[in-house]
């Protein structure tokens, strides 16, 4: 019996001998939590940035910008020289309109008609050019006007200057022609002319060309 316990005793011996000489005497455990602890992390990919909407954004605004600046120069107003083109009321009107000159003051080619007291007379010269598809007939001085600093607007005066000849009454422009001519308005001493204007058909069409004048 005793020899049977000693026996048992020295298996159990070797048994712990064994399992303390197994790898290295380290812990597989922490063999095994130790290389989880030095692997690299793995790395997160960063979407590259959408270089296409970017650029399409980019190309949108700078189209937009270009088309906003079109459309300012198409609609703003010219200087003296300045051609814009004006439709009309009926289908096929339209006139490429120039402002050739402005007279400040105009002169009087009649010496019994002179500018009432207190006033002075301006002149500005149209040439008008048919760029459309119909005849256009019309009275050009009617649709002509000036605008001084304060916004008070002058239309057309009887008389006639030295600068030049005047429109008639009613011009006659067939397609391709074109008319040539002054209209002669009358202004307060004091009025500081800033713009001048021109609209088709008697001035009762929808499209106003406005030239600046200088200061």
């Amino acid at each position: 019996m005793r020899r049977q316990l000693l026996t048992a005793a020295a298996v159990i011996v070797l048994a712990a001998t064994a399992t303390a000489c197994n790898g290295d005497g380290t812990d597989p455990a922490a063999d095994a939590s130790a290389s989880a602890d030095k692997s690299p992390a793995p790395q997160q990919s960063n979407p590259a940035p959408d270089q296409g909407g970017a650029g399409q954004g980019g190309g949108q605004d700078k189209d937009k910008g270009q088309g906003q600046g079109q459309g300012q120069g198409q609609g703003g107003a010219q200087a003296v020289g300045g051609k814009l083109t004006l439709k009309g009321k009926k289908p096929g009107e339209q006139l490429d309109v120039t402002l050739k000159g402005f007279a400040d003051p105009a002169h009087s080619d009649n010496k019994y008609m002179k500018p009432a007291a207190g006033k002075r007379w301006v002149a500005a010269q149209f040439e008008l050019v048919n760029t459309g598809t119909a005849a256009y007939s019309d009275s050009p001085s009617s649709g002509a006007k000036v605008v001084d600093g304060q916004g008070q607007s002058f239309t057309q005066t009887m008389g006639s200057v030295t600068e030049g000849p005047k429109f008639p009454v009613t011009v006659n422009i067939a397609q391709g022609a074109k008319s040539l001519g002054w209209v002669v308005f009358s202004v307060p001493e004091n009025s500081k002319p800033e713009k001048v204007q021109f609209t088709l058909n008697g001035g009762f069409a929808n499209e106003t060309g406005e030239w600046t004048l200088k200061k």
